[in-house]
């Protein structure tokens, strides 16, 4: 279960330090930014740069244009998807969810003797705080949101707050 107001000085420091995760994550949602907002403008700009020639004819065509925004849409949800399974790998989220919620109902868990629910047994009024913060706001609860809001949400709170809302969890 989620715990606030227990995290030391040296929690915080921790937490607020770049790490090469953290800095990692950063340079993939830039890159990420960056096709979206390619893909989102239509791809302006010298059509040359950026479609193939596919047929080989010397020109190119809507349809070539239209196969090129979808190669690059693919390779952006593959992108993202790899992304959301790296962050649900994260070692301390896995321990975690091994202690929280795994033979409980997993993402879907639901704690019988309090508010805490989805796979890091967030409380209904810590979820709707730290989720909005993590930029994932519209769950009422924890065990509402997809797997992946989940893992965004309790990654935002390890590298913000640090380890200590699961320091029961002896990960």
């Amino acid at each position: 279960m989620i715990r606030w107001g227990s995290e030391t000085k040296d929690d915080m420091d921790i937490a607020a330090a770049p790490t090469t995760v953290t800095r990692r994550r950063r340079l993939g949602v830039l890159a990420v930014g960056t096709l979206v907002l390619l893909v989102a403008t239509a791809c302006q700009g010298p059509v040359q740069n950026w479609v193939p020639d596919f047929d080989g004819d010397g020109t190119i065509s809507e349809a070539e244009v239209a196969r090129q925004r979808q190669v690059l849409l693919e390779k952006w949800v593959a992108a993202v998807e790899a992304h959301r399974r790296e962050v649900q790998a994260h070692p301390f989220l896995v321990c975690v969810r091994a202690h929280e919620s795994d033979r409980a109902g997993g993402y879907t868990a639901q704690n019988p003797y309090s508010t805490a629910s989805g796979a890091y047994q967030f409380l209904d009024s810590t979820w709707r705080n730290v989720s909005a913060k993590a930029g994932h706001p519209g769950y009422s609860r924890a065990l509402l949101a997809p797997w992946w809001v989940q893992d965004a949400v309790a990654m935002w709170v390890l590298n913000n707050v640090g380890r200590s809302p699961w320091a029961g969890t002896g990960c």
